[in-house]
């Protein structure tokens, strides 16, 4: 069973609840359950769509208050009461070696030459650690880089993704570096070129667009002999296509069923396999899967209720802003101050 990456909790920081983010969220947890739960192969594709997901909302939610009083506190206080009270109840829950790696976010270091149990509950966490050293990074180059500047940082590590890739598989193949930021830049930085595209932050020139598209094309060929994780590159721009179709596609019947598990994705993916472990080691084989997931849904339905939901909006009280005043569309390339985008709370 291969690496499996779960959600991104984002909130509403900056706008309206998105229903169509919701349910591309939905879309990639229920990818990746089922391949837990249930085998399905392409499950992986709902890790690469969570990074591209939270790289366009986490990057929107950035450039929006950018020039805010409270930029930094708002956005890390804001952060701090989505992601660690449920990232502890975990640890509490499955109490993992080395916990000093976990509470820093560093538990890739010990998994980087020691192979770990991908059933473990903890594994999960991995994707909470890449994600935490991106937000270290990403707002800080959002509010210290002019916008030219920003958009070509952020092409360089898109660029700098596959490069990454092949390096470390060519001279480290025994090291688990799909546990590594920078070999998830392209995902990630790649939403946040999204969220400045759909605001009129830039408009790619034709040689960057080839530039960042030959990695990709590599990685295609690349995939053929080394293996899954070296298709990255295909993968982030596929889910970049899907993020970017599914924020022009409001209500429809086709996205629908997924707004409810998208809203609730974040107690989903990191309690999932806690609940499966329990019937796995209870005999129940097969079934085990079909049995863990209506609890798995009861439980993330009270996490939603009782504890996620009434600490963001405590959250947003505490850190609230003042929301950026939406411009004509005609505006928007000429001013520092974008107009109002979609965000979404998870």
């Amino acid at each position: 069973m291969g690496p499996i990456a779960g959600p991104r909790p984002e909130e509403d920081s900056a706008g309206p609840r998105s229903e169509s983010l919701d349910a591309l969220r939905g879309l990639a947890i229920s990818a990746v359950i089922a391949r837990h739960y249930f085998e399905f192969k392409y499950g992986m594709l709902g890790v690469d769509l969570f990074f591209v997901v939270s790289g366009f909302l986490i990057g929107g939610i950035l450039l929006d208050s950018r020039e805010q009083p409270g930029y930094f506190s708002s956005f890390y206080g804001r952060r701090a009461f989505r992601i660690l009270p449920l990232y502890w109840l975990l640890l509490l829950i499955a109490t993992p070696d080395h916990w000093g790696y976990y509470l820093f976010f560093l538990q890739a270091v010990p998994w980087l030459q020691f192979s770990y149990p991908m059933t473990e509950p903890t594994f999960v966490s991995w994707t909470l650690a890449i994600e935490e050293q991106f937000y270290l990074i990403l707002p800080l180059l959002i509010w210290s880089l002019p916008r030219e500047w920003l958009v070509r940082v952020l092409w360089c590590g898109v660029l700098i993704a596959p490069v990454c890739r092949w390096l470390f598989h060519a001279h480290l193949p025994d090291l688990s570096w799909e546990f590594l930021l920078p070999c998830r830049l392209d995902e990630l930085f790649g939403g946040v070129l999204l969220a400045c595209f759909v605001r009129g932050h830039c408009r790619s020139p034709p040689v960057w667009a080839a530039l960042a598209c030959a990695p990709m094309l590599c990685d295609l060929t690349y995939a053929a002999a080394f293996g899954p994780f070296s298709f990255l590159g295909i993968s982030a721009f596929a889910c970049g296509v899907i993020v970017w179709a599914g924020i022009n596609v409001q209500k429809t019947v086709l996205l629908k069923p997924f707004i409810w598990p998208g809203r609730r994705c974040y107690a989903l993916y990191l309690f999932h396999l806690i609940v499966l472990n329990i019937f796995l080691s209870l005999d129940f084989g097969a079934w085990s899967g079909l049995i863990a997931l209506p609890i798995v849904c009861v439980l993330a339905e009270i996490s939603w209720r009782a504890i996620e939901s009434p600490l963001i909006d405590y959250a947003k009280r505490r850190f609230a802003r003042v929301r950026p005043v939406a411009r004509p569309a005609c505006c928007r390339c000429d001013t520092r101050k974008p107009a109002n985008a979609e965000a979404s709370r998870a």
